[in-house]
């Protein structure tokens, strides 16, 4: 296949290519699948930012792409951690159900119900705070919603925290009356 000619976007990948390759080859441990995801996930970054990258020196456009590398492979290493961490906790969950005895108490969380968790998300104080909170539901990282919001990690996990103290608050009160009523 012969390399594109000229100085658009499909020029400079073919050009970044084997450094993006090299670079994350050495993070990916030899994981083709991996290599390949990462290598697209940064030419895409690239693609999106490509009216900024394009006024860039080429030395300047390999460091960029290099830090850009580097993040991806660290979101993605992120990512499986708490995916890791999620399967974790479930599979805790699941054995604490098994300790059932007649002298448990149930925790108020368990008598909030899906119905509850949705009236409560409506009632968030800010439409940023239901937007970013939904995102997470739905599974995606901190990177992945601050790039759908628009905001940057950081604030992505402020929000997530605050949306948690909401619902607390939120869902204190339903979920008291449930236990008490079921206590009868």
């Amino acid at each position: 296949m012969k390399a594109p000619q000229g100085g658009g976007f499909e020029a400079f990948a073919w050009r970044i290519q084997p450094t993006l390759f090299a670079i994350l080859g050495k993070y990916c441990g030899g994981i083709e699948s991996d290599l390949e995801d990462l290598v697209h996930d940064v030419l895409l970054r690239a693609l999106l930012r490509w009216e900024h990258v394009k006024l860039l020196d080429e030395d300047a456009q390999r460091a960029w792409m290099g830090r850009v590398a580097h993040n991806c492979f660290l979101d993605r290493c992120r990512r499986r951690g708490s995916e890791a961490n999620r399967m974790e906790a479930l599979l805790h969950m699941h054995e604490q159900s098994e300790r059932f005895d007649e002298e448990f108490e149930p925790e108020l969380w368990e008598f909030v119900g899906p119905e509850d968790l949705l009236q409560a998300i409506e009632k968030l104080s800010s439409p940023k705070l239901r937007r970013t909170f939904e995102l997470y539901l739905q599974g995606l990282s901190y990177a992945e919603i601050g790039a759908e919001t628009g905001d940057k990690s950081g604030t992505v996990g402020a929000r997530l925290t605050r949306a948690r103290q909401e619902l607390r608050v939120l869902l204190r009160k339903p979920a008291e009356q449930r236990r008490q009523e079921r206590g009868r």
